[in-house]
């Protein structure tokens, strides 16, 4: 560590100001007049060039609003409905894009003749309108290039401006896409922009039409420039700046810029007032003090520079040092306050050191932090997602088996293959949670309502939690009343919360002690108790019962076992059924009381609710189909109840197996898994959608991978369906069925 400088007889320096100020330095206030000219050109020269430049930015913002819309259009333009012809398609997939894009006013297709022949606004088709605006139309059918249209009123009196995009196929112009946009969607980039209240910006098109402006523009959108504005664009070409007129007649410095992809221009228009605000104060204040200074400070200056330079060009080099990292070497000063300013900069070079070393230490284990944290995220990710994918490929032929017994036979064994689709059910519903255990958290957990008996829902919580109430001493005392009682609600979630506290309520209850279900209904609710003589809650746990992880204290065997999710589990569901839960306990040993109150559904609503409806099979036509899932289970279950329905079926347990098939069957509809060993279901889509042994097949992904992603993937795949393990027969057959009843 380097020692500080040592310091010298030190001497005020408001004293050594003071001798300074005593001076005048006489040139320097003949300078000052000119000084306070230049500073008035520069003003307004700076605000110029800052207008100039947040002109050239409004246009880059307004061209991206503009290419945001064309990259939508060439999106929507490689959709395969339009290769088909099917523009039925084609308007439902387009109709979400407009759902979706808050500036365009509507979507058109139209052939390269000019020939409506889809449009958003006449969803139902009929006799379309023409476009309005043919203009930009030519020039995309002569240039084969997307183009920005002009602002034009439509048939219905708006004004709005079209942008247009070609659609290509072999090479060919094929179609027009359009999206017409409201002029608010250039308005919106604007106020995005946050530009004083009192500067003014106006978007014009092509032919030098207002399509955006930040004030008036009800009376204005449609208009060209205002005159001066026109006159100021004659001079100076393409951009430039100058002092215009308004169109409310206020003067201001105008800046504009014309964006060459599009030809559309960007003009903002400053004030005089803001421009020039302050400059009468900051003149007066600069000439005075200038004038008092320069007459008070020069023969001040000429006595003591020596003494002050010197010390000063010293600081200079060691702030140079002490920015570099360096440690400064400061020479020692008679005045006072440089001598503090050595020392304070001596000082933080060694706290500069210090801290450069505490930084770098502490970024390196925030690395270290953060890579464990990412590869532990994206393990838990791979892990879910693999672990759903391994859950649902089981449960596939456990349902397609299940629907084979009930084509085959379907008085047989009818209470026993009820239990297990209901536990199949409630066991695919419980894989989908895990794929997402944190909409438990955050309350966001899809309910599938529809009216419900509670007296059966109990039965079915009873049915779920026997394995742990089969082997008690005194059987579960359930008291239900007589007559329906009717909720409306999801009879998966609602087992489940009856189920987890007759489980909660078995876990903590010895074999020889009670528990009790009793349900008391009144006319606008319904409460269910579930009761037991167990350990009961210690008063400091009761409070917290219902948060995440919270368990009471357990024995070393742990035989309770869980995790705390339980109870968390049955406030969520409950509540987002609309009521409520509570826990009561006398304290540990004394049993607990869990209380769920339901809102009850009105005789009306029981009278007149419909039953669910059955699902059943389409009568379609026998079709060929190929079935390629590396679970021969799965496979060869499906091939059977597909072919109980009067299909073709053959099967193949991997992609090159499926190929080499085709060499002596044909078929129309391929189910294909996607998790298959070597060529997945993505790669042997594509090689069958260009194999010329089946021209036009249809192909339906049917994968243990569930999610939106997922989906997206297997539909650019060319997949014309995707279905989640385990998927519904009846739901195979009516995709196949619309698939067919639709033009390839």
């Amino acid at each position: 560590m380097t020692e500080g400088p040592t310091p010298r007889r030190n001497l005020a320096l408001r004293t050594r100001l003071m001798l300074l100020a005593a001076a005048a330095i006489v040139p320097l206030a003949l300078m000052s007049g000119l000084g306070l000219l230049l500073m008035v050109q520069q003003q307004r020269q700076q605000a110029e060039r800052s207008a100039l430049d947040l002109t050239r930015a409004m246009a880059i913002a307004v061209d991206a609003e503009l290419q945001r819309t064309v990259a939508a259009l060439e999106v929507l333009s490689t959709a395969a409905s339009l290769d088909t012809g099917d523009l039925q398609a084609f308007m439902v997939r387009v109709q979400r894009v407009v759902a979706q894009q808050s500036g365009w006013q509507l979507a058109l297709l139209a052939d390269p003749q000019g020939r409506v022949l889809l449009n958003t606004a006449y969803p139902d088709g009929g006799a379309l309108p023409p476009m309005a605006e043919q203009e930009s139309f030519a020039q995309v059918v002569q240039s084969r290039q997307a183009v920005i249209g002009l602002l034009k009123r439509g048939y219905r009196g708006q004004f709005a401006l079209p942008v247009r995009v070609p659609v290509m196929r072999d090479g060919q112009l094929r179609y027009v896409l359009t999206a017409v946009l409201r002029p608010e969607a250039i308005a919106s980039v604007l106020q995005r922009q946050r530009i004083p209240n009192d500067w003014l910006v106006s978007v014009f098109d092509a032919k030098g039409l207002r399509v955006a402006r930040s004030r008036g523009a009800e009376r204005f959108i449609g208009m060209p420039a205002a005159p001066s504005l026109q006159a100021l664009i004659a001079r100076h070409g393409d951009e430039g700046t100058g002092v215009t007129t308004s169109l409310e007649g206020e003067e201001i410095h105008t800046a504009y810029t014309r964006l060459r992809s599009s030809g559309w221009m960007v003009a903002i228009g400053v004030p005089s007032s803001a421009v020039y605000a302050g400059i009468s104060q900051s003149l007066a204040a600069y000439g005075g003090g200038l004038l008092l200074s320069l007459l008070l400070g020069g023969l001040a200056a000429l006595l003591v520079s020596r003494g002050i330079t010197r010390p000063i060009r010293s600081l200079h080099q060691a702030a140079q040092a002490l920015g570099q990292g360096r440690v400064p070497q400061v020479q020692g000063s008679s005045i006072r306050e440089l001598q503090d300013v050595a020392d304070a900069l001596h000082a933080s070079a060694q706290l500069q050191q210090a801290g450069a070393a505490e930084r770098a230490r502490l970024y390196e284990q925030a690395q270290a932090a953060r890579q464990q944290a990412e590869a532990a995220n994206r393990s838990k990710d791979e892990f879910l997602a693999m672990l759903g994918h391994e859950l649902r490929n089981p449960l596939a032929p456990i349902v397609t088996a299940l629907r084979l017994m009930a084509l085959r036979n379907g008085d047989a064994h009818q209470a026993e293959r009820r239990i297990l689709e209901r536990q199949v059910a409630h066991l695919t519903r419980l894989v989908d949670d895990l794929l997402d255990v944190s909409r438990f958290a955050r309350g966001k957990v899809q309910l599938q309502r529809e009216l419900l008996d509670l007296r059966e829902v109990i039965g079915r919580a009873l049915e779920i939690a026997q394995p742990l109430l089969a082997h008690r001493d005194q059987p579960v005392r359930v008291d239900l009343p007589p007559e329906p009682v009717f909720v409306f609600g999801d009879a998966v979630r609602l087992a489940q919360v009856f189920s987890n506290l007759l489980s909660n309520a078995a876990k903590f209850t010895p074999p020889q002690a009670r528990i009790a279900v009793r349900t008391l209904a009144d006319s606008a609710s319904i409460t269910v108790t579930v009761e037991d003589g167990g350990a009961g809650i210690p008063a400091d746990l009761l409070p917290r019962v219902f948060d995440l992880f919270v368990q009471g204290q357990q024995a070393l065997d742990r035989q309770a076992g869980g995790l705390g999710l339980g109870l968390a589990i049955v406030k969520t569901l409950v509540e987002l059924h609309g009521g409520s839960v509570s826990a009561h306990s006398e304290g540990e040993g004394r049993g607990a009381r869990f209380s769920v109150r339901l809102p009850r559904a009105t005789a009306a609503a029981a009278t007149s609710a419909p039953l669910p409806a059955q699902r059943t099979v389409a009568g379609a036509p026998g079709k060929r189909i190929l079935v390629v899932d590396d679970n021969l289970d799965a496979a060869d279950t499906l091939a059977l109840v597909l072919g109980t329905f009067g299909h073709q079926v053959r099967t193949a347990a991997s992609g090159p197996q499926a190929l080499a098939l085709l060499d002596t069957f044909v078929p129309e509809v391929a189910v294909l898994d996607i998790g298959l060993p070597g060529m997945d279901g993505y790669t042997l889509a594509r090689q069958l959608k260009h194999d010329d042994r089946v021209p036009g097949l249809r192909l339906l992904a049917l994968t243990g991978y569930g999610h939106e992603l997922d989906r997206a993937k297997a539909l650019a795949a060319g997949f014309d369906d995707h279905f989640v393990k385990p998927a519904a027969v009846e739901d195979l057959l009516a995709a196949i069925e619309r698939l067919f009843a639709a033009p390839a």
